[in-house]
């Protein structure tokens, strides 16, 4: 289990200090270079218990910050369900896949192109998508806004996980606009990641969406503004892996449908509703995308 990641630490509070902050995303960046970490527990029971629901999170946060913005959603879901649930996300995008694909993680929280292709090639279940889209923007300093799209030329352009809905609008823009030799794409695994970049001058921008911004701890005190909008997404939805019973399936469905808690203005904040596969069509060569860098075989 050591390719999970538990989002089981101490949360991290709206008054977090500047030192907590950093270290939540310095945990972002050393990630991939310590490898695996302590495993996850598995889900376990005790006498007349109900078994641990383990629930993944698309990793656009640190784990920490994850907690800390989805923590409602957690507890209202234990109340629902009446039974102990657990969040947990990944080390990247690609390990978020893989893991869905793991009976033990019964219910993912994933982007809209990684759900077109969990729904057509795997078999999963759409259990409930969100109302709320999010804008996706190359965001900057007011300065740099105001400059506007040809004042990116030379700039160094923070993005997310090379899997991640964000990069791949990123780098078809880049490529539209013929800028793939004068804009640099600087890859980190989380948006506070990126953000701790801007704010140590290792970047000159941020590509996000909204949603993520506005989790993003520290995020509202960089003053940050839409140079390029790229586009407009569905926030994160949920997916149901293939084995998990029908009444399974239902029951969480029924449980965030009545989800009224988030106050949040992000993607954690978001109302749900039953949906359709056909809304995540539109996503579709972007899941090829997807497919192409997991090397799964290309559907026609």
């Amino acid at each position: 289990m050591d390719r999970y990641l538990a989002v089981a630490a101490k949360p991290l509070s709206l008054g977090a200090t500047r030192r907590e902050l950093v270290a939540a995303g310095l945990f972002a960046l050393l990630w991939p270079a310590l490898g695996a970490a302590q495993p996850a527990p598995a889900p376990t029971t005790s006498s007349g218990a109900r078994p641990v629901l383990r629930v993944g999170l698309v990793p656009y946060l640190s784990a920490r910050a994850l907690l800390n913005v989805y923590e409602p959603i957690r507890r209202h879901l234990e109340t629902a369900l009446g039974r102990p649930v657990e969040f947990y996300t990944a080390a990247s995008f690609a390990a978020l896949m893989t893991n869905a694909r793991d009976p033990e993680q019964p219910f993912t929280l994933m982007p809209a192109h990684l759900v077109r292709l969990a729904l057509e090639d795997w078999g999963h279940n759409l259990v409930v998508r969100p109302i709320r889209e999010s804008g996706v923007s190359i965001w900057g300093p007011p300065a740099l806004a105001a400059a506007g799209p040809a004042a990116l030329r030379g700039r160094r352009i923070a993005t997310m996980d090379p899997l991640s809905l964000t990069s791949m609008m990123f780098q078809r823009w880049r490529h539209a606009e013929q800028f793939d030799t004068v804009v640099a794409a600087l890859s980190y695994p989380t948006t506070n990641a990126g953000l701790m970049a801007l704010t140590r001058g290792d970047a000159d921008a941020i590509v996000a969406a909204e949603g993520q911004l506005r989790d993003a701890p520290g995020a509202e005190a960089l003053d940050l503004q839409s140079v390029v909008r790229l586009g407009a997404v569905i926030t994160p939805s949920f997916v149901a892996h293939p084995d998990v019973p029908a009444a399974q399936v239902q029951a969480f469905r029924q449980a965030m449908l009545s989800y009224r808690g988030g106050t949040a203005a992000g993607s954690s904040g978001a109302q749900f509703v039953i949906g359709n596969p056909r809304d995540f069509q539109p996503y579709e060569s972007l899941a090829q995308e997807a497919r192409r860098r997991l090397g799964l075989p290309a559907r026609r």
